[in-house]
């Protein structure tokens, strides 16, 4: 079955859900049913696991102690079949490779303390590139290291991972384990748990494997800046606490109905930011609860482009002045001057979604924000590797409506991306060359709010440089990750005294009685959602009388960021198949925090 796409979330329409996906909603019981230990001689036979094991023999138990030794090197890793459930992910020629496949890869690390520090956050291209057979490329994050009885004089080390794919936005959480003395490793016993919703592998799935790993020393002579990087991550992140403490501290029954915007069974997690604190409620799997959550990097897709490219916009926009936002795309990518529907586009227009070209019909009232967005074409340019070949898939595809820029609201991630490349140029006529638009978001936005580490993913280029951000989707995001930002928004784009972003524009953003934007055809009972400057705007009415319109960044499957009154904000990571949220309420989040804070009083 070909995968669709919708709102820059892949829709794989799915008619039934497999017993495959079924995995991903085990209950605690089921989960604790799983063996809780990993032997030392199961993670040196090199032999095929056949089954999932409980999360908790990925790390330490009551009775670890520290490690021997550091860990300071490369694990180099062999491809090797996985066993899925499904057994069979029906994947196998996908982009020229095979998804049954866990990725050769190296994977570099070193000991901060009792921590295991991968050397890049960064997407680990591996099977996006020629050469291999997995499909799959790879993010790691930290993990721990430890001893542990019955082990000898080998060390443990665990560490969380995400299956990825560079054109793609979704996540396959793993956990990985192996056994070192300073020069030697055994293989590497890892598991797949859980996801957020997929785009070309349409089954949801489980898979267990052993790799065969080798240690090789790690030639590198930034390891003082590596460790200080990962130092500053920690004094910097957003404390995470148990949702059980916000219940004690102002009841559970003011908090009853947080989570009914969508089924337990699709949710991975929820949450508040609430006071300086973020309160996490679950972070499930097929395996137990997923550890690390904290550093976990989720699959947002569509939440990127109010994560990213509205806040690359608006930092221009204070940067050189509001002016950017009328400016032209053709004046930047000059590839549309052919294309004369193109003619008065603005990036104002690529943010809002309303460029006046796509492939849905001609009706507009009532409009269907996301008429024509899924449609044969999609994956032309989805899957076009390079810069080049993306702007001229968008270019080719597009229809022109009837009519012009501005007036109506159809969801193109094609807008979204060709917005980034505006922008990256844009910024190089100030800049010079050198200047792209993803480092100036790390270096004056994102590492001045605590973000220490960007991932995202980009093109592929043939001369092996880093490619473009794709904008539109493929940030690979930590709880800590979106709150900062959507804390940077609550506080009108001002960190620390210093104005980050362009503050009129946010004050136009925020909630507010007054609609903004452009009407959708999405309605809550209590009214149409606007679309704003890369925000759905959901309405809300309280039974005290009052009505506002919540910014909300969305993504495929679910996710959702939302920014409440009062500098709350809301967040929801999830893998629903269908993105809709049908069985839930969409304004259940908004009826908790009312409860509050009385935003309506």
């Amino acid at each position: 079955m070909k995968c669709n796409v919708q709102g820059a979330m892949r829709i794989c329409v799915v008619a039934w859900l497999s017993s495959a996906a079924l995995v991903f909603f085990a209950s605690s019981a089921q989960a604790q049913a799983l063996p809780k230990h990993l032997l030392a001689v199961e993670l040196q036979s090199q032999v095929q696991p056949a089954m999932l094991v409980d999360n908790q023999a990925f790390v330490p138990d009551a009775h670890a102690a520290p490690a021997h030794v550091p860990f300071r090197g490369t694990l180099r890793l062999d491809e090797v079949a996985m066993t899925t459930t499904p057994a069979d992910l029906g994947a196998h020629d996908m982009l020229a490779k095979d998804a049954q496949y866990f990725p050769k890869v190296d994977l570099t690390f070193m000991t901060v303390g009792q921590d295991l520090v991968p050397v890049t956050q960064e997407v680990i291209r591996a099977g996006s590139v020629p050469g291999t057979k997995s499909y799959w490329d790879v993010i790691v994050q930290p993990g721990r290291v430890w001893s542990q009885r019955g082990d000898g004089a080998w060390s443990r080390a665990a560490f969380p991972f995400s299956l990825v794919h560079t054109l793609e936005g979704e996540t396959h959480h793993g956990l990985a384990t192996f056994l070192y003395n300073g020069r030697q490793v055994s293989g590497l016993r890892f598991q797949i748990v859980q996801q957020t919703t997929p785009g070309h592998i349409e089954s949801y799935f489980t898979a267990v494997g052993m790799a065969a790993a080798q240690w090789v020393p790690a030639k590198r002579t930034d390891w003082d800046a590596i460790a200080r990087t990962y130092r500053s991550a920690q004094r910097d992140a957003v404390v995470v606490r148990d949702w059980s403490e916000l219940e004690k501290r102002v009841g559970a029954t003011k908090l009853a109905g947080f989570s009914d915007g969508l089924a337990a069974d699709q949710t991975v997690l929820t949450g508040l930011d609430y006071q300086g604190v973020f309160y996490l409620r679950g972070c499930t799997s097929a395996a137990g609860p997923l550890p690390w959550c904290d550093r976990t990097r989720f699959g947002i897709w569509s939440v990127t482009k109010a994560y990213a490219n509205e806040v690359a916009l608006l930092r221009l926009a204070q940067k050189y002045g509001p002016g950017v936002f009328d400016l032209k795309i053709r004046d930047y990518v000059p590839e549309v001057a052919a294309y004369p529907a193109w003619a008065n586009v603005r990036f104002d227009d690529c943010i809002n979604m309303a460029t006046g070209l796509g492939n849905g019909s001609a009706q507009r009232e009532p409009n269907d924000a996301v008429d024509g967005y899924i449609d044969e074409t999609y994956n032309d340019w989805a899957d076009a590797p390079s810069r080049a070949a993306k702007v001229a898939a968008l270019l080719r595809i597009a229809r022109v409506y009837p009519w012009g820029p501005g007036e109506v609201v159809r969801y193109r991630d094609q807008d979204m991306y060709v917005l980034g490349e505006a922008m990256d140029r844009y910024l190089k006529s100030k800049e010079g060359p050198q200047a792209t638009i993803w480092s100036m978001l790390e270096r004056e936005v994102y590492a001045p709010l605590g973000i220490h580490y960007a991932p995202i993913n980009r093109t592929l280029e043939a001369d092996g440089s880093p490619g473009h951000p794709l904008m539109a989707y493929g940030y690979y995001a930590t709880l800590s990750d979106l709150v900062k930002v959507a804390r940077l928004y609550q506080a009108r784009g001002q960190f620390k005294g210093v104005q980050l972003l362009y503050a009129p524009r946010i004050d136009q953003l925020l909630a507010g009685v007054t609609p903004r934007g452009l009407p959708t055809g999405e309605h809550t009972v209590f009214g149409e959602t606007t679309y704003f400057n890369a925000f759905w705007e959901m309405r809300y009415d309280a039974t005290e009388g009052c009505h506002l319109y919540i910014p909300q960044m969305e993504g495929w499957g679910e996710n959702l960021v939302a920014l409440f009154p009062g500098g709350i904000t809301g967040v929801r990571v999830a893998h629903n198949p269908s993105n809709s949220a049908a069985q839930g309420d969409p304004t259940a989040m908004a009826r908790v925090v009312n409860r509050l804070t009385a935003f309506c009083r």
